[in-house]
């Protein structure tokens, strides 16, 4: 469940002539592959965790078990010890370096009998790291994609053979086979050794420092099981102090934040401007703690306080998912009300707080999007709408089947009004998107059907604009009987789309105010009780439909021509958008905001086109890995312009 604690302020102006054409929708469906886990036991594992109530294995059994607890309930999983039938004295090296022991072999899991295997192992021998890759790899079929993911406190203690040779050796074999290190509490050496393990068979390598992080990782790793968040965007890092903050162009960036941390990032804004800023946290299944909140802060040139912030909570953040909060600035528009400091072309920071409910050590990855708007300079388009649109009949026929992406960054394209169907698992959140033009709004609801005896859930479904704002949620609880969401009975839904639609008193019609691609978001949460997951999943239904002709939209010149600005009167006139920028795009190498991709915004986007997956985020059951995102062409664009002749 997300709760909104401060509204969106008025948001008067948008983009110019530059519109995206269409992105790829989601990635193929993919099979889960076999993973084995392979559990340091040795006796460096009995020392006490930095910061717990227990070992070092307390911690792993822990972290482990809260892993089990989050695969889904077709994943191919065994379980692996090494160090555990001996002791650590010189006299028992050569039995110690032997003593690898399959205690699940990969099959179906079995989460009470892994659990089980995992609680009863004591940690008191010897470190053969490499020996154990060689029985993991023995264990998993000979075809197709497999992964390992090793759990050790330390390097190995057994050698020959060395570890990273033993992974060599397998990648040289053409094994397909991926192994993602796990390193708890370790020395730079044994960090080196692992990390090597890991880049020689295309696997991650982690550092885990304590019990919390640890679970975090392993919560991220395995969530490759199911469509997932995989965030993007060109790499930046966030300083913890505003006046050295990273100057961020127009589009899409990746970080990673800790609770209760502030991260800084910067924008040079020019008189007539609206900035959007949107934050994205992700977090794992199994995630250390339920309630999470993501707050965003702007102040102006000089660090004048703007009296602006945007603050979002997360109550289920233990079921893992997204969480967005989204500011927009209009302080820079013809006739705004905000402060004398903050209404002033120059360098505006946001600050992006992750508040916890209780502090940790677990990093989480942050996805961002800044998107700058200049002024309109002619029409604005249509009057501003009083009502929410709605089905004009109950819908019927035919359900289309389709396959949801795991992000804003994946979601699957309904094609307009229409039933949409596909089954949805235990700990997934679904992506969808639907494009609207100017005088268009949506309306849908989502079906969770019936599943006899299926396990308790949560489950929820909510709206975004084509900027990230949440426009409208649902939370319910799900108990294997046929639910519908929102559970009022009244479809979630959006205005018709126009531009003065900013200046409503209601948020959802204020929300309402640009064209592009909205997103409609089910998710099913984890089990709740431990009474396990259905291996079948649970049918969903997504009822869409698509209301109100296209009209013409507003007239957008350049940034600082606030002096032309016209006087807000809404015509229906039908000229095209107008103007250009050239100094406001085509610099810098931020990736472009791919979650408005097809949008008829012509939104400003700079630079060149880089398309990069976060490798901290590891990676561990899909069969298939997911195809980025294509550049984005600009239609309108002329030569010289990213993607053009």
């Amino acid at each position: 469940m997300i709760r909104r604690f401060a509204a969106l302020a008025t948001v008067p102006a948008l983009t110019f002539a530059f519109s995206f054409a269409n992105a790829p929708a989601a990635a193929a469906e993919g099979e889960l592959s076999p993973v084995m886990v392979v559990l340091d036991s040795s006796g460096s594992m009995t020392a006490r965790d930095a910061g717990g109530s227990g070992t070092r294995m307390d911690a792993a059994k822990r972290a482990v078990g809260s892993m089990v607890d989050g695969l889904p309930a077709q994943a191919q999983v065994g379980l692996e010890i090494y160090g555990a039938g001996t002791g650590s004295s010189g006299a028992e090296k050569a039995a110690g370096c032997r003593d690898v022991r399959v205690v699940q072999p990969v099959r179906t899991v079995d989460k009470a009998a892994l659990k089980r295997a995992v609680n009863a192992t004591k940690a008191s021998g010897y470190t053969p790291i490499g020996q154990a890759l060689r029985t993991a790899a023995a264990q998993l079929p000979k075809e197709g994609q497999r992964s390992v993911v090793l759990v050790s406190d330390g390097e190995d203690t057994c050698a020959p053979p060395q570890p990273c040779e033993v992974a060599k050796e397998l990648h040289q074999q053409g094994v397909d086979l991926h192994v993602h290190a796990i390193g708890f509490r370790v020395d730079a050496k044994a960090r080196a050794q692992l990390a090597c393990i890991a880049q020689n068979t295309g696997g991650t390598y982690h550092d885990a420092t304590d019990a919390d992080s640890l679970l975090g990782i392993l919560g991220r790793v395995t969530e490759k099981a199911l469509r997932h968040y995989e965030p993007i965007g060109k790499p930046v890092i966030g300083t913890a102090d505003p006046f050295t903050a990273p100057t961020l162009v127009p589009g899409q960036y990746l970080d990673t934040i800790d609770p209760v941390e502030e991260r800084f990032y910067a924008a040079d804004l020019k008189a007539g401007e609206t900035a959007y800023f949107a934050a994205t946290a992700i977090f794992p299944r199994g995630n250390p703690r339920d309630i999470e909140v993501l707050d965003i802060r702007i102040t102006g040139p000089g660090g004048a306080d703007c009296y602006r912030s945007e603050r979002n909570l997360f109550t289920l953040a233990k079921d893992g998912g997204s969480l967005t909060s989204v500011l927009t600035w209009t302080g820079l528009t013809a006739g705004s009300q905000k402060t004398k400091a903050c209404s002033v072309p120059g360098k505006y920071v946001f600050r992006v707080t992750r508040d916890a409910d209780q502090r940790g050590t677990d990093r989480v990855p942050l996805e961002m999007q800044l998107r700058v708007e200049p002024p309109v300079t002619g029409s604005l388009g249509e009057q501003a709408q009083q009502n929410l649109v709605d089905f004009a009949q109950q819908p019927s026929g035919a359900v289309k089947p389709v396959r949801a992406g795991g992000s804003f960054n994946e979601a699957t394209t309904l094609d307009g009004s229409g039933r949409y169907g596909e089954t949805i698992y235990y700990g997934e959140e679904l992506f969808y998107r639907v494009k609207l033009d100017w005088g268009q709004g949506l309306a849908y609801r989502v079906t969770f059907g019936g599943v006899p005896k299926g396990p308790t859930a949560n489950i929820r479904t909510a709206l975004f604009s084509p900027v990230r704002a949440d426009i409208k949620s649902d939370t319910t609880a799900y108990t294997g009987n046929t639910q519908i969401l929102p559970s009022n009975g009244k479809a979630i839904a959006t205005a018709r789309t126009a531009y003065l639609n900013r200046n409503a008193a209601e948020p959802t019609i204020r929300k309402s105010s640009v064209d592009g691609w909205y997103y409609v978001v089910a998710k099913l949460g984890s089990s709740i009780g431990g009474n396990g997951d259905s291996p079948t999943g649970v049918p969903v239904t997504i009822d869409v439909a698509v209301v109100g002709e296209k009209v013409a939209g507003p007239e957008y010149g350049a940034a600082g021509d606030v002096a032309s600005t016209p006087t807000p009167t809404p015509t229906a006139s039908s000229s095209t958008p107008s103007g250009s920028n050239t100094d406001a795009a085509g610099k810098g190498d931020a990736i472009p905001a791919t979650d408005d991709s097809s949008s008829a915004l012509p939104w400003i986007i700079g630079g060149v086109v880089l398309v990069l997956a976060v490798a901290a985020v590891g990676a561990v059951l899909a069969v298939r890995r997911r195809k980025p995102p294509s550049p984005p062409t600009y239609p309108n664009a002329g030569p010289g312009w990213p993607n053009q002749p």
